[in-house]
C-alpha cells in the first residue's frame, strides 16, 4: 500500500509539473506574439525548467532570442530542438530559422545547408528560396542568388522580401533600373518598410535622378522621423542637386538625432568646404576623424 501511495504521489507531482510547464509555455507564446521577447524568454525558461524535453519551448525560445539579437543563444535552442525532435516529425521551418540564424552569424556555408535541407523537405518553400538566395548574395554568387529569388517569386509573387533581395542582387551589380523595379514591387507589397524605400532612393541616386531620390528619402523620413541615416542621404542628394544650404540643414538634423554619426560630420564638412566655409569644414573633418571616419583623415590633416 505504501509503495502504491508513493507511486500515485509521484505521478501526481509529475502531472502537476507538466501542467505548469504547459501553462508557462502558453504564456511564452502570448509574450512572443506581443513582441515582448524578454518576457517570452523568461516564460520559456520556466517551462523548460519543469520539462526539459519540450522541443516546442526550445524552438520558440530560440525565436525570441533571435529577435533579441542573441544569435548564439538562439542557435543553441534550435540545435536542441533538432536533437529532441524525431526526424520524421521535424518541420522545415526549424531548418529555415536556423539558416536565418547562421546567416546573421555570417556562417554562410551552414546557412546554405539548412536552407537546402528545408527545401528538400518542402520543395515549394518560398521563404527557404529567399533565405538561400540572400546567402548566395552575401557570398557574391549573383547567378545562384537570382535563380533562387526568381523561384521564390514564381512560387509566391506576394513575397515582398523576395522582391527586395532580388533588388539588392541587381543593385550590387550596378544594374540600377531592374533594382528599382524590384524595390518598387517590394514597396507596393510592404509600403512601411523604411529600408526598402531608402534603398530605392539609393538606386535613383546612383542614376543621378536626384529628384526621385529626394522623394524616396523624404518618404523614409515620414515613415521614421528619427532615422538619422535618412537625413544624411537626403542631404547628399540635395547637395548634388545644387542645394547646399538645404543639405546642411539635413546634416544638422542627422547630427541632432545621432551626435556620433561620423558620416554626417564628414558630409557636412565637404559641403561647407565647397561653400568656402573652411573653418566649419575643418571642425567637421576633425570631429569625423575622432568618430572613426577614414575618409576624413586627409581633409583633417590638410587643416593643420
Amino acid at each position: 500500500m505504501k509503495n502504491l501511495l508513493l507511486l500515485l504521489l509521484i505521478g501526481s507531482l509529475i502531472a502537476a509539473c507538466t501542467n505548469k510547464a504547459d501553462e508557462y509555455y502558453k504564456q511564452g507564446l502570448t509574450s512572443l506574439k506581443a513582441e515582448d521577447f524578454e518576457g517570452a524568454v523568461a516564460k520559456f525558461d520556466s517551462a523548460i525548467l519543469l520539462d526539459d524535453k519540450n522541443m516546442n519551448a526550445y524552438f520558440n525560445r530560440g525565436n525570441a532570442k533571435f529577435d533579441l539579437g542573441d544569435y548564439e543563444g538562439s542557435l543553441a535552442d534550435y540545435n536542441k530542438t533538432i536533437t529532441l525532435t524525431p526526424e520524421k516529425t521535424i518541420l522545415p521551418i526549424v531548418y529555415l530559422n536556423r539558416g536565418d540564424n547562421y546567416w546573421e552569424l555570417r556562417k554562410y556555408d551552414e546557412a546554405l545547408r539548412d536552407y537546402t535541407k528545408a527545401l528538400e523537405m518542402r520543395a515549394d518553400y518560398d521563404s527557404a528560396f529567399v533565405g538561400r538566395g540572400k546567402t548566395y548574395l552575401s557570398m557574391s554568387d549573383y547567378k545562384n542568388a537570382q535563380a533562387d529569388l526568381e523561384k521564390a517569386i514564381q512560387l509566391n509573387s506576394k513575397n515582398g522580401f523576395a522582391h527586395y533581395v532580388l533588388g539588392d542582387v541587381y543593385y550590387d551589380q550596378k544594374n540600377y533600373e531592374p533594382s528599382i523595379d524590384e524595390y518598387s514591387k517590394a514597396i507596393e507589397l510592404l509600403p512601411n518598410e523604411v529600408t526598402y524605400v531608402l534603398d530605392r532612393g539609393d538606386a535613383y541616386y546612383m542614376m543621378k535622378n536626384y529628384e526621385k531620390a529626394i522623394t524616396d528619402y523624404t518618404r523614409a523620413i515620414v515613415l521614421d522621423p528619427n532615422n538619422a541615416r535618412s537625413y544624411v542621404l537626403r542631404g547628399d542628394a540635395l547637395d548634388d542637386s545644387g542645394k547646399p544650404d538645404d543639405a546642411i540643414t539635413n546634416y544638422n538634423k542627422a547630427i541632432e538625432l545621432d551626435p556620433n554619426y561620423a558620416s554626417a560630420y564628414y558630409n557636412r564638412g565637404i559641403t561647407r568646404k565647397n561653400k568656402g566655409d573652411n573653418n566649419g569644414a575643418c571642425d567637421d573633418f576633425k570631429k569625423a576623424v575622432d568618430l572613426g571616419s577614414k575618409l576624413a583623415v586627409d581633409y583633417a590633416d590638410a587643416c593643420k
